[in-house]
């Protein structure tokens, strides 16, 4: 178990007041490090985390984090229902709801109701399909076509050559890039993936492969679907520091309402400021300081 500092001294007195308020519950508080495990890495890191964007709160909806607003229909996640990567993979592969969201998700307008996609999962779908559709009508979030396509292609993916393991693709990418071993304790070292003339630490690489072989999944997701997996491996002494953190609107909001100008908005930018002040702890523990802090509204200096 790392050592966290209860209080940092940065330039920015906002980041050190958050830091003070969460830094120090972040190791054990549940929800944030993903322990390296198949069903942590495929709950969490890969359903909870791939498709945790345009306001549609996926951790939540897998049922790894609970649900933090109130809806007036009643709720069960996709662990409730004991929807995973497999059951998830199935759907896909019914020829009419994949055509459906195929169609749907790059000829249709923007704005297509979501009716009809519940009503090919309720109808094609059997009892898996009719209650993936009954979540989403609940889920009291923004719910659009292309998360639902990823939410079912991106697991065929993983079901068609991964045995249906988040895990066991990480572990192939890392071997196909010559990593000398998996878990990586180095995250940091340098490989060169195929078809790239230019080497790329082996985290960085990751990413790119992430963003190649899933639906949906760009630049902002492709680290947070790794960091919080680093930060455990990080967190028990199996792997040294690492770059990766979530640089999203959260983010963005504190750097803008708080950071008085200092700290960069931009990825590489904000990780050599952090090593200025930090040089032993990864950046994504400053990050979720951040975004928990804009959270719950926390008052700042």
């Amino acid at each position: 178990m790392r050592n966290i500092p209860d209080t940092i001294e940065t330039n920015c007195p906002a980041l050190n007041s958050a830091w003070a308020k969460y830094a120090a519950g972040l190791i054990n508080r549940p929800g944030v490090l993903i322990p390296d495990t198949e069903a942590e890495l495929n709950w969490h890191a890969f359903l909870g985390h791939s498709v945790d964007m345009q306001g549609f709160r996926a951790a939540e909806f897998a049922g790894v984090d609970s649900l933090s607003q109130n809806t007036a229909l009643p709720f069960k996640s996709l662990k409730e229902r004991e929807i995973g990567v497999e059951r998830l993979a199935a759907l896909w592969h019914v020829g009419a709801i994949r055509d459906h969201l195929l169609h749907v998700t790059t000829s249709a307008a923007a704005g297509t109701p979501m009716q009809p996609t519940y009503e090919v999962l309720e109808t094609q779908g059997g009892s898996d399909g009719t209650s993936l559709a009954g979540a989403l009508k609940a889920f009291p979030y923004r719910k659009t076509h292309k998360v639902v396509r990823a939410l079912l292609q991106n697991p065929a993916l993983l079901a068609d050559s991964f045995g249906s393991s988040f895990r066991v693709w990480l572990k192939d990418t890392c071997r196909k890039f010559g990593a000398d071993e998996f878990p990586p304790a180095n995250f940091r070292q340098t490989v060169t993936p195929g078809g790239r003339q230019t080497p790329l630490e082996l985290e960085r690489a990751l990413r790119f492969e992430l963003e190649h072989d899933f639906y949906l999944v760009g630049p902002a997701m492709s680290p947070y679907m790794l960091c919080d997996w680093q930060l455990w491996l990080w967190n028990e002494g199996k792997t040294g520091w690492f770059a990766n953190f979530k640089l999203d609107a959260f983010h963005q909001e504190f750097v803008r309402k708080h950071g008085g100008g200092l700290i960069p908005a931009d990825e590489k930018g904000f990780t050599a400021w952090w090593i200025g002040y930090c040089p032993e702890i990864p950046p994504r523990l400053a990050n979720e300081c951040m975004w928990l802090a804009i959270e719950s509204k926390l008052p700042l200096p």
